[in-house]
């Protein structure tokens, strides 16, 4: 864990608008439609999904897609800890705004241990993938399979929320409150092996001056004075750790 006195708060009002409806992709035509729906109860957000992409689903492991019944939940007021925390090896660590599970970035013991799936290849051009009993989940964030006419060079919308309650971006961003510019955020670990197997040993957070890059665990406090993280284009493409409290799902 890494010591740190930020206090920073996220988002307060309930984000229903990040959740909106998922289209069918008349592609997936042999499985049931799309859905994802949420809303706050006291001081929690409830994201409830059939785990169904509004994309046309590309098999890239042996596991068939099948529809689930999530029911995740996450503070409504995050509050950044006194320490970060580890996010799981293995399961979701928070949910995209269409409602699928977000996973790390790594794999199981099986068929390469522990191994980073976008570096080995094994996940659809949304970066997703099934696992065991049909889940299908992301290890990686593109913005264009989860927000419809993002304009591009513009500041990226929300595209998912971790468990501990703060959202989760796109990679581009303004560097101060009046956008001057929008930059595109960028990972502060580096590849120091070879991440096809043990992809957290192979790679270490360096950081750095550069104001776009990132914290260990992948995000940063905006202009706005409010934290949250980035979606990267390189590991650990979506947290690197929890910066709040997560809740367990």
């Amino acid at each position: 864990t890494t010591d740190t006195t930020d206090t920073t708060t996220g988002e307060t009002d309930c984000p229903v608008a990040d959740f909106p409806p998922v289209s069918p992709d008349p592609a997936n035509g042999a499985y049931p439609d799309p859905f994802v729906e949420a809303h706050c109860e006291g001081d929690e957000v409830i994201v409830d999904a059939n785990g169904i992409p509004g994309y046309e689903f590309v098999a890239v492991t042996p596991n068939p897609l099948q529809a689930q019944n999530w029911h995740w939940h996450f503070p409504l007021h995050p509050q950044a800890a006194g320490n970060t925390s580890t996010i799981p090896l293995l399961g979701p660590i928070g949910v995209a705004v269409n409602g699928m599970p977000l996973f790390g970035p790594n794999e199981a013991q099986f068929p390469d241990p522990y191994g980073d799936p976008v570096y080995n290849g094994i996940v659809d051009f949304c970066k997703g993938h099934t696992a065991m009993m049909g889940i299908y989940h992301y290890h990686a964030l593109l913005v264009s399979c989860l927000v419809a006419n993002a304009p591009a060079g513009q500041p990226s919308p929300v595209v998912g929320f971790a468990f501990d309650g703060f959202p989760i971006y796109g990679p581009m961003g303004c560097v101060d409150a009046d956008c001057t510019q929008v930059v595109e955020y960028q990972s502060g670990w580096v590849q120091t092996g070879d991440p096809s197997t043990y992809a957290w040993d192979n790679h270490e957070y360096q950081g750095g001056n550069d104001p776009t890059i990132l914290d260990q665990c992948n995000g940063h406090v905006g202009p706005g004075g409010d934290y949250h993280y980035h979606a990267t284009a390189s590991f650990p493409y979506i947290l690197g750790c929890y910066r709040g409290t997560a809740t367990a799902n």
